[in-house]
């Protein structure tokens, strides 16, 4: 089967040599800023579908740790009666 990457496979096998030899702290920081990527791409997708940042914020929240967790977000969002 054909690798579907369109990296160059001696591209592809210097950036794993490199990120073999990167310390641990260097390794964890490029995997924070991929997820903070990742997210705020997957938040900004449903911002777009939903058009609202909040209602967005509360999909996003529904999607990944469910509606129990959704709904302790809007009860947390909702301006206090007092």
């Amino acid at each position: 089967m054909d690798d579907p990457s369109d990296t160059h496979p001696q591209v592809a096998r210097l950036q794993l040599d490199l990120l073999r030899q990167s310390s641990p702290a260097r390794r964890l920081q490029l995997m924070a800023s991929m997820s903070a990527l990742v997210i705020g791409l997957s938040r900004s997708n449903l911002e777009q579908q939903l058009g609202d940042a909040q209602s967005a914020k509360v999909e996003w929240v529904r999607l990944h740790y469910g509606s129990k967790m959704a709904q302790g977000l809007i009860s947390c969002t909702r301006p206090s009666r007092f």
